[in-house]
Order: structure tokens, then sequence, then C-alpha cells
């Protein structure tokens, strides 16, 4: 029997750092939101999008999909959107994926899916860090970290869905707030694995970051054109 597989797709940012709400930005004329959209049309094994978004902004929504949709509303925190829209959805697999990450690509998603099918409770997107990382208290050095360890986590993340509700309950139980969904569910002591992410998933978070945004679109966009030649 075939797993049911539903994604979460997060666009609920008040956009405080950005200075507006970035989800509805365009990049070559296409709004953020609908990258990730657009990808997630072309996975077969994704069933249904779950789109967290605050109820006043659905009508600035023009989403294009193949799949069945179903709305969230947001919440004040990130967390408490990702339970929104756990709410909403009862699949064997959730996906969790920020819009504001809009170069996330199918393989992400697919290796996401393939390594929670083969026995992990989750699996996050990730890349090993390519700096050095230090840590500083009060402005100074404590100590530097061995950065082959580290990586820099990214979205999409999939998960168990009975296992990622039930942590979520119980950060909520406990006044637990995190910074991805991986955290909860580690709490937990349940598995999770990494697959691979791309310099080049970025988060839009500051303005600069349309800039460079624009130019990895448009390379894609030409790299595209060249394929289809």
């Amino acid at each position: 029997m075939k797993n049911k597989i539903s994604v979460i797709l997060l666009a609920g940012g008040r956009g405080k750092r950005f200075g507006e709400k970035k989800q509805f930005i365009k990049i070559n004329e296409k709004p953020v939101y609908q990258y990730s959209i657009d990808t997630v049309n072309k996975i077969d094994e994704i069933d249904e999008i779950i789109f967290v978004v605050p109820e006043e902004d659905r009508k600035l929504l023009n989403i294009k999909t193949n799949k069945n949709l179903k709305f969230a509303n947001s919440g004040k925190e990130r967390q408490f959107s990702v339970f929104n829209g756990l709410d909403k959805t009862t699949s064997d697999i959730v996906i969790i994926h920020d819009t504001a990450r809009p170069f996330a690509t199918e393989k992400m998603f697919l290796d996401g899916i393939k390594n929670v099918l083969s026995g992990y409770d989750g699996s996050i997107t990730a890349i090993k860090s390519r700096d050095t990382i230090k840590k500083v208290e009060n402005e100074k050095v404590i100590k530097t970290l061995n950065r082959e360890k580290l990586f820099t986590v990214q979205t999409p993340q999939t998960f168990i869905y009975e296992k990622l509700l039930k942590a979520h309950i119980y950060g909520q139980k406990n006044n637990i707030i995190g910074t991805d969904d991986s955290f909860l569910m580690e709490l937990l002591g349940y598995n999770i694995t990494v697959n691979e992410g791309s310099y080049l998933n970025i988060k839009l978070t500051y303005k600069e970051d349309i800039i460079i945004a624009n130019c990895i679109a448009n390379k894609l966009t030409e790299g595209n054109n060249e394929k289809k030649k």
C-alpha cells in the first residue's frame, strides 16, 4: 500500500528583517512561493500541499498546482505554523519546507522521502560547513569547532507524520521552541539522518538576498533553455 505524503509549505513570514513579506516578492516575474509549488508539482510521490499563510494574505495568492491543496493559518512562531499544518493532514509522511527557499530541488525532496522509507524517523536537508566556526561568548573566542562535523541545515525536512506530531505536542506541553522541526524530534530521541542540500538553496532573509536570488534564477533559466535546444 502506497504511503500518503503531504508537504507543508510555510509562507507565513511577517518580513521583520526583510522589510516586507518576502513570500510575495517576484523573482523573474514569478512569486517566490510559486517556485516551491512548481518543484512539488513535478514529484509524483507527493499527494497534497498544505499551504500555511495568514488568512488575510490568501487573497494575494494565485497558486498553480496539480496537487490536492489545503490551507492552514500561520502562527506567531514558525513552530506553531507547522503544527497548524500538521493538524490539516493524517498522511504517513510529511515534508516541511520554507517557501523562502525557492531553489530547493526535486532531488532534495525525493532523497528525504527515500531516507524515511528506508527506516529513519526523519531526514533533513543539510550541507557541510565551508567556513571555520568559532564559539564566542561575551565577544571572546572560546574555541574553534571541528567543521568536519558541522552542517548548515536547510529545508525540505521529511518525517514520519505521527512522530513529528508527537514531538510538536511535547514541545508545546513543555514550552520548548525550536528553530527547526528536527530539534523537537531529537529531544525525543528519534533517528534523524541528513540528505544533501545545496549552496544555491538559499533562504531569503535580507533585501540583498533578492539580488542573489535573481542571479540564481537567471542562471537556472539559461541552463534549462540550453537543455531544450
